[in-house]
C-alpha cells in the first residue's frame, strides 16, 4: 500500500475519533451557546434583534372601526468577524513504512494532541478573544457591556458570609433593572478561587451547614423565579481581563441574549506529500468571537 493511502486510513479513523472525544476541561458551551449554524465561507455574522414599541392602552375595536392601531418595530444589528483557523502536524516517511510493513495502525497522537489545542483554543476565544485577531471578543471583555463598581469594594476571597450576600444582592438587583425588570441574571460567573471560597464559606455560629454558595444559589433563584446558579470560570481566565482584579459577569445565559459562532468545529484535512521525506495533515476551524445581541442584559463586576 502506498505510504500516504496508510496516513489516508489512519485519517479516517481519526476523524471518527475527534467527533466522539470530549475534554473534561473544556467547559465554553456551559456558558456560552455555540451557533453551529452559518457557512464556513463567511467573513463576517450578522445578528439582529427587534425592539417593539406600541401604546398598551390603545388596540380595542368596534363594529365601526376603520382604522388600526399598529406597533413600530426596529431593528438593530451586531457583526461579528469570523475567521479560519488552521494547523498541521507531519509525519516521516520511515513512520509510514514501519507501520506498512508492520501491519499496525500509524501513531496518531500528533492530531489528537492538535484537537486538544483546537478545543482550548476555541475555549479562550470564548471567554477572552484571540490575540492575534483583537476584532474577536469574549464573554469577558466586550465593549458593549457595562462595567459596574459594587458597593462593596472587597475580593469575594475576602467576603465574610453576610457580605458575600449583600455583594450578590447589590449585582443582581442592578442586573435586573438593566433590564427595565423584564428579564432577571439566570448565571454569575466568578474566578475559581472565590468559587471555592464561597462554598467553603459558612455563617458563623450557624445551627447548620450551609454554604455561602448554597444559600447565594437558592436566595437568588427565589427572586429571579428561575434557576440561577453561580459558576466558577475555568482556568485563571476571571484575573486576565484586569490587572490586579478579578472580573465577574452576571448575564442571561441564553441563545436569545448571547453567542458565540462555530460553523466549523475542528476537521481533520485531506493528507498530502510534503518535501522528499515528509507527509502532512492537520485541522481546520471557523469561529467567530461572543457577541451579546442584547448588551444591556449583562453586567462586569471589577473586584
Amino acid at each position: 500500500m502506498p505510504h500516504i493511502n496508510i496516513l489516508k486510513t489512519a485519517l479516517t479513523e481519526v476523524s471518527k475519533q475527534i467527533n466522539q472525544t470530549k475534554y473534561p476541561e473544556i467547559v465554553f458551551p456551559q456558558f456560552v451557546y455555540v451557533d453551529g449554524s452559518g457557512s464556513p465561507l463567511m467573513d463576517e455574522r450578522v445578528h439582529f434583534s427587534a425592539d417593539i414599541t406600541g401604546d398598551l392602552d390603545t388596540g380595542l375595536i368596534t363594529y365601526n372601526t376603520n382604522n388600526f392601531d399598529q406597533v413600530g418595530v426596529t431593528f438593530s444589528h451586531s457583526r461579528t468577524p469570523v475567521v479560519t483557523w488552521a494547523k498541521t502536524v507531519q509525519w516521516q516517511e520511515i513512520e509510514l513504512a514501519k507501520a506498512a510493513a508492520l501491519g499496525v495502525n500509524l501513531d496518531t497522537q500528533k492530531i489528537m494532541a492538535l484537537n486538544q489545542n483546537a478545543h482550548q483554543t476555541l475555549q479562550k476565544v470564548a471567554f477572552l478573544g484571540h490575540a492575534q485577531d483583537t476584532r474577536l471578543k469574549g464573554l469577558l471583555n466586550s465593549p458593549d457591556v457595562e462595567i459596574y463598581s459594587p458597593t462593596l469594594k472587597k475580593a469575594i476571597s475576602a467576603m465574610t458570609f453576610e457580605e458575600s450576600v449583600q455583594f450578590f444582592e447589590e449585582l443582581f438587583l442592578r442586573a435586573l433593572e438593566k433590564t427595565y425588570r423584564i428579564d432577571a441574571p439566570n448565571t454569575f460567573a466568578i474566578d475559581a478561587m472565590d468559587y471555592a471560597h464561597l462554598g467553603l464559606l459558612t455563617r458563623d455560629n450557624a445551627i447548620n451547614d450551609t454554604t455561602a454558595l448554597d444559600h447565594l444559589n437558592k436566595v437568588l433563584s427565589g427572586a429571579a423565579g428561575k434557576a440561577v446558579s453561580i459558576k466558577a470560570l475555568p482556568s485563571d481566565f476571571g484575573t486576565l481581563v484586569t490587572s490586579g482584579k478579578h472580573r465577574a459577569i452576571a448575564y442571561i445565559n441564553d441563545q436569545n441574549y448571547v453567542s458565540m459562532d462555530v460553523p466549523q468545529s475542528p476537521t481533520v484535512l485531506g493528507a498530502m506529500k510534503k518535501g522528499i521525506m515528509t507527509y502532512e495533515s492537520g485541522l481546520k476551524m471557523v469561529f467567530g468571537g461572543v457577541t451579546f445581541k442584547e448588551p444591556q442584559s449583562a453586567m462586569y463586576v471589577d473586584y
